[in-house]
């Protein structure tokens, strides 16, 4: 009896052993880095001049806006902020973050196709070119 015990014992370890082993190992198989997800080629576009254009070809379906392309750029305040611009082909402005140099400027918001649309894709590719010297 006290064997039985045991074995039944030891025969729930091992068997809720391997269901945490198996349950561990389903969860961690579909995990991938950020970077590996497609965007539809976003994640291929790279800042190499400031300021720089972007399209909705490069973007993908992460592409926010009414118009097809334009140019970001990127410029340090006087007090070292970041201040991010949109232009359209038409020169038409748009901030892209909300610093005093932008205030007098429409939100990028005003441009967006959708507004369920998120623009931190391009907002993200903004700062990368904040990272290229003029």
């Amino acid at each position: 009896m006290k064997r039985t015990k045991q074995s039944l014992r030891t025969l729930s370890l091992i068997c809720a052993t391997i269901m945490l082993t198996v349950g561990v190992g389903g969860c961690t198989d579909g995990m991938r880095h950020p970077e590996e997800y497609s965007t539809d080629g976003s994640n291929r576009v790279a800042a190499t001049s400031n300021p720089q254009t972007i399209s909705k070809e490069d973007l993908g379906h992460t592409w926010p806006l009414k118009v097809d392309e334009g140019t970001v750029s990127c410029k340090l305040s006087k007090h070292g902020d970041p201040i991010l611009r949109f232009t359209t082909s038409d020169g038409a402005q748009y901030a892209l973050n909300q610093v005093q140099d932008n205030e007098n400027l429409k939100s990028i918001e005003t441009l967006k196709s959708d507004k369920s649309k998120s623009v931190g894709t391009l907002m993200s590719f903004a700062f990368s070119v904040c990272d290229i010297s003029k």
